[in-house]
């Protein structure tokens, strides 16, 4: 087993250790409660699983959709902001021709404003031409006022209140009313010339690309300004509505909220906000989706509000949730049925099982143990029949053991008390041995193998012992006996050695007494010759030749005796020499052998506490070919202390 798997072993115990010391014994001991228990932790917990996840995917869904609104406001502002821009364009273009606007025909000025009119988008409703800014302010032509008309009494007074710093500069106003409905003005100046281009273009056509009613039912969008004044309402557009709030008051109170929050806005380009009923609104909670609308040169307060009931816009949200906390029922529900269907059909399997295995342990080893359920709770059923057919097995062996073990018991102890019998006898034998009796041997009975070979092994080494001790006995006779011949004969050689050496120093002296005599003889020879040739030359007439010859030669034959003593005299010391180095070897040989003669009497006293039946006779392990201590080969053998040591002889 790896660390990892003991590991994840030692803590899955350590948890379940805790579960047991902390489960009450009531509920440990009844599986039924136990999975009734079991069955409930997982309703519970699939049912929080279920809310968290509805919730979450219900707060996914919400802000999925608030998201939308806000995108959604944003749209609407665009769309505002492009028919803004697109008449402001428009009313340059007209401003730009000042040919067209100049000169004193207020009717030809007239024409050809009415023609640029027809030829303007379809939400434009008039166009103005006056001159001068400020109080003094009149109409030069007009497709829907007199020229001449003061623009101070016209609702299009806003337009000679502005300033333009620069010719292409277009002004922009708010919403207002005229004869042909709420327009907003774009008023520009004619180049060179104190003439303005005053144009109108009814709010009807920007409520037209308004989507807040196609998004969802009930939904519509408003243009409102800071001061809570409704300046479009897009239900205006609308054949089946019958709510128009175009320049009314929007509201009061937490009703205008969502405008403050637009105007409000830093860094975001929408916001949403969910609001309670208002019966100038909505009369159910509704949901708001705001944006600031910017205008180049025009109101900085205006705010796009796109409305719808709360239940149409989170509708779906609220269907998913619904359906989630349905389906979280459901499964539960589910759950607890099939639980409860294989819990009590567990639980009345295990509880039959529990009750055959009670009349197990009270001895009903023939109960009838049987199911037809073929998953875990059949294998158990099968799993107690295997074991309660094991046990009768089990219990038959187990009988069966026993008589064999009663019978091996008394075999055993019969066996015991060989082996102890045997053991004494044994005991005494070895004793006997001890004590130096080799003639002793044990007696194998056949009864027990390990017994027999001990006796066996035993007598074998008792016989090698007893016949190793009979050699060193004999060997330490012989010994003993060839050290005092050794002995004895070292003793006759020396004093023959002696002896020699003294006939030869006889030898010696004698030899030299007469080499002394021979060489005076020499030397008397000697000068007798010289005096003979000092007579002879003297007396030349006498002769003495043969005569002087006879005594030289007689002188010659002297000195030759003379040497040849001295050689004799020699070889006599060599040989006193000679005898005197054999007489102190011998000496040594002699020490020798009396030290062998005492070590063999130790050897041959020791032994001699040792009975054997027979003195066996010591052989030398030698033999032709045979090698001896040192290596070299060896010629024959000696037996019986003849080994050829001590045979007086001397070469």
């Amino acid at each position: 087993m790896s660390s990892e798997d003991t590991t994840e072993a030692d803590g899955s115990g350590v948890v379940m250790s805790t579960v047991r010391a902390v489960t009450p014994d009531f509920i440990r001991r009844r599986f039924a409660l136990k999975f009734v228990i079991v069955l409930l932790v997982m309703g519970l917990g699939i049912m929080a699983l279920g809310a968290v996840g509805t919730a979450r995917i219900t707060e996914e869904t919400e802000d999925r959709i608030q998201s939308e609104y806000r995108g959604l406001a944003v749209q609407e502002r665009n769309v505002v902001g492009q028919w803004v821009q697109r008449n402001r364009l428009s009313t340059r273009l007209i401003s730009g021709d000042a040919h067209t606007w100049e000169g004193d025909d207020s009717q030809a000025i007239q024409r050809s404003a009415q023609e640029r009119l027809n030829d303007f988008p379809s939400d434009a409703t008039s166009i103005h031409v006056f001159e001068g800014l400020g109080d003094d302010a009149e109409v030069v032509a007009s497709t829907s006022s007199s020229p001449g008309t003061e623009m101070a009494e016209l609702p299009q007074s806003w337009a000679v209140t502005k300033e333009f710093l620069y010719p292409a500069q277009v002004h922009t106003s708010t919403v207002y009313s005229t004869q042909s409905g709420p327009v907003v003005g774009f008023v520009s100046p004619v180049p060179d010339t104190n003439r303005y281009v005053l144009v109108e273009a009814s709010v009807r056509g920007m409520t037209q690309r308004f989507h807040g009613a196609d998004r969802v039912q009930g939904g519509f969008t408003l243009l409102v300004n800071g001061s809570g004044t409704v300046l479009l309402d897009e239900r205006r557009s609308v054949s089946t509505a019958d709510t128009d709030l175009t320049l009314s008051e929007y509201g009061s109170g937490q009703a205008r909220q969502p405008i403050d929050s637009a105007l409000a806005l830093s860094g975001e380009p929408s916001g949403i906000d969910e609001m309670s009923a208002n019966s100038n609104i909505i009369d159910e909670p509704y949901t708001v989706g705001y944006a600031p609308v910017a205008v180049s040169n025009g109101p900085g307060d205006w705010v796009v509000l796109v409305h719808a009931p709360r239940a149409e816009v989170f509708g779906f949200a609220q269907t998913v949730s619904d359906f989630g906390l349905l389906t979280t029922g459901a499964a539960v529900l589910l759950i607890g049925l099939i639980g409860a269907v294989l819990g009590y059909n567990t639980s009345a399997s295990i509880n039959r099982l529990r009750g055959k295995a009670q009349e197990m342990e009270e001895g009903n080893l023939d109960v009838t143990i049987r199911s037809e359920r073929i998953d875990d709770i059949g294998r158990l059923y099968s799993g107690f029949a295997s074991m309660r057919d094991a046990l009768r097995e089990q219990i038959r062996e187990a009988e069966q053991a026993r008589k064999e073990a009663e019978v091996s018991r008394a075999e055993a102890m019969e066996m015991n008390n060989y082996l102890q019998r045997k053991a004494e006898e044994y005991s005494e034998i070895m004793q006997a041995c001890s004590r130096g009796d080799l003639t002793r041997r044990m007696d194998p009975e056949g009864e027990n193998d390990a017994m027999d070979r001990i006796a066996e092994e035993f007598n074998d080494m008792i016989a090698e012992l007893e016949l190793t001790t009979g050699q060193l006995k004999t060997f330490a006779v012989e010994v003993e006996e060839g050290g005092r011949n050794v002995q004895q004969s070292a003793e006759t050689v020396r004093d023959a050695s002696e002896q020699v050496a003294d006939s030869v120093q006889k030898i010696s002296d004698d030899a030299y007494d007469q080499t002394e005599r021979l060489r005076d003889i020499s030397e008397e020879m000697d000068e007798l010759a010289d005096r003979l040739e000092g007579f002879a030359e003297e007396h030349p007439e006498v002769e003495f030749d043969d005569s002087l010859d006879a005594i030289k030669e007689v002188a010659e034959v002297v000195n030759q005796a003379v040497e040849l003593g001295e050689e004799t005299m020699a070889e006599s010391e060599n040989v006193a020499g000679a005898a005197e180095e054999q007489a102190a070897e011998l000496n040594e040989v002699s020490a020798h052998a009396e030290e062998l003669v005492r070590y063999a009497q130790y050897l041959g006293d020791g032994l001699s506490n040792f009975e054997t039946e027979e003195e066996h006779e010591f052989v030398f392990q030698t033999g032709a070919g045979s090698t001896g201590p040192a290596g070299d080969e060896v010629v024959g053998t000696a037996e019986g202390g003849d080994s050829g040591i001590g045979d007086g002889s001397d070469e």
